[in-house]
């Protein structure tokens, strides 16, 4: 188990839009989905983060309904920990079309609906994976 410390920013709420055109398509392969709230928790990360793997690979998925090819989405399944140490099951949301994908230390949290507490710390629990030191 890896934990990596992080920070909530807010985010522009793009997520909130687009979240309800892409949801249907997510739970069709993650039902656990469903407990999700139609947001992310936007983190910035203590140290870099690349998802090799994810658990779920999504698509493409014509969301916008352009008729285009569609975008891709990773989920990576994680553990979320508040900044008063409650945890819950959650998943990083990789949008392989998002500008935010090429920034190592940015992350979009899908959870349930969660108290997210009084200050912005928060962190990452990831199993299956291992930390590289440079």
């Amino acid at each position: 188990m890896v934990t990596i410390g992080a920070k909530i920013v807010r985010g522009l709420g793009a997520a909130s839009r687009t979240l309800q055109l892409q949801m249907p398509e997510f739970l069709k392969v993650c039902p656990e989905l469903e407990k999700c709230s139609l947001r992310t928790i936007n983190v910035i990360l203590e140290c870099h983060l690349e998802v090799l793997s994810t658990h779920h690979l999504v698509g493409p998925v014509d969301w916008t309904g352009s008729g285009r090819a569609g975008e891709l989405f990773g989920l990576r399944k994680v553990r979320f920990e508040t900044c008063d140490g409650r945890l819950t099951d959650a998943w990083i949301y990789i949008p392989y079309g998002s500008p935010h994908r090429l920034n190592p230390f940015y992350a979009e949290i899908l959870a349930p609906p969660i108290d997210l507490g009084s200050t912005p710390d928060c962190k990452i629990h990831l199993s299956g994976a291992r930390k590289v030191l440079a």
